[in-house]
């Protein structure tokens, strides 16, 4: 069934939900997070939700008018601990953040579900997926009577699957609730979230406000344009900015270096420098590197490896030629693993790691970096 859905005030005719999912169960593309999947969803902790419909429900007839509701939020989304955010007014709680969802960059992926293009999570957070601390990630959704996804409005990591309470979500449906008739709006539309954004103003700034203060800007640029001696059109003060840039003033010689020649100077000083790090090099540095590697040498052997090489680089060379390899040194068995060898980092990710680093739309440089940091 084609059901088009839009977005509507939390009220009486909607319900609201927070359920969890494996957080490494995810068929995101690289570098994206899933919020939600696509399909028919329903609870499985054992509760029997939802209740009001045969199930949780998000296909192309309402995730891409999802995302586009989420990507008029100006501000990003937060990603908190067993739902702190939620519950800090009463328990008094920090409800620090796991990580975001950044705004504007909300998907729906055909397939797959809705999804955020630039996840980003903390060091700790991150280290404590990797370390099963914490295996659920849990939506808080308003979905219709069809059971329709409407709105998403956060999500936590947790390991309580049916974590939020009947009360607890009754009281944050009025908290999203509106009764002001002249406040049923409560969603800035996309055009005003894009002004309000681009023009730097509150989250809370009002529709007038925000003209208010773009017709500010546009006067501004006016007066840049008589400053500049371009002529604009007063209907289309906008369309002149390229002209208004491009007629700016000529540089004062007298404060600025042409660009060629800077490009020059700088492209000698690196030439130098670059010249400079290589007569620096160890020139044993690789072969004693190579040689811890291969089983030549033992880890023990490193400080008096680096100290006959110093004092003997032919000799240590010819000692190396003729050392024999040991096959189990061979393989370094640290991956996922602090290495000693390596100032007790984790030199390679393994298979576990990297399947929660796609789950959290991480690469494997930034996990690696998290997990050392």
């Amino acid at each position: 069934m084609t059901k088009p859905t839009t977005a509507a005030t939390i009220g009486s005719s909607t319900h609201i939900a927070a359920l969890s999912l494996e957080i490494t169960a995810s068929r995101a593309p690289q570098g994206y997070f899933l919020v939600f999947p696509e399909g028919k969803t329903r609870s499985g902790d054992g509760s029997g939700r939802p209740t009001e419909c045969d199930a949780w429900q998000l296909d192309a007839s309402n995730g891409y008018a999802l995302a586009d509701l989420l990507n008029a939020r100006p501000t990003d989304m937060v990603i908190d601990y067993e739902h702190q955010t939620l519950h800090a007014q009463s328990n008094g709680q920090p409800a620090p953040a796991a990580g975001w969802l950044a705004a504007g960059q909300f998907e729906y992926v055909d397939g797959v579900g809705l999804c955020n293009r630039a996840p980003s999570w903390t060091t700790k957070a991150t280290k404590a997926i990797a370390d099963h601390e914490y295996r659920y990630k849990s939506p808080v959704i308003v979905y219709d009577t069809d059971g329709y996804v409407t709105n998403v409005m956060n999500v936590a990591i947790t390991n309580q699957p049916a974590l939020l309470t009947l009360d607890e979500l009754t009281a944050l449906s009025a908290k999203f609730t509106n009764s002001n008739p002249k406040q049923q709006d409560t969603e800035m539309k996309p055009l005003l979230a894009y002004i309000v954004a681009a023009l730097g103003l509150p989250a809370t700034t009002t529709e007038d406000e925000a003209v208010t203060a773009l017709s500010a800007q546009v006067d501004d640029f006016k007066a840049k344009a008589v400053t500049a001696k371009v002529d604009v059109d007063a209907d289309k003060p906008l369309a002149a900015l390229s002209s208004v840039f491009a007629h700016s003033a000529e540089p004062d010689p007298a404060k600025y270096v042409p660009v060629a020649t800077m490009t020059e100077t700088v492209a000698a000083l690196n030439a130098q420098i670059t010249e400079l790090q290589g007569n620096q090099v160890d020139p044993t540095a690789d072969l004693l590197t190579a040689a811890l590697s291969d089983g030549r040498l033992l880890p023990a052997q490193a400080e008096w490896a680096k100290s006959y090489a110093k004092s003997d680089p032919a000799g240590f060379k010819a000692y190396l030629d003729n050392a024999p390899r040991i096959a189990a040194l061979n393989q370094r068995q640290t991956e996922g693993k602090p290495d000693p060898i390596a100032g007790n980092k984790v030199a390679a990710l393994s298979a576990e790691q990297k399947e929660v680093a796609v789950a959290l739309g991480l690469s494997d440089t930034d996990m690696l970096a998290q997990l050392n940091a």
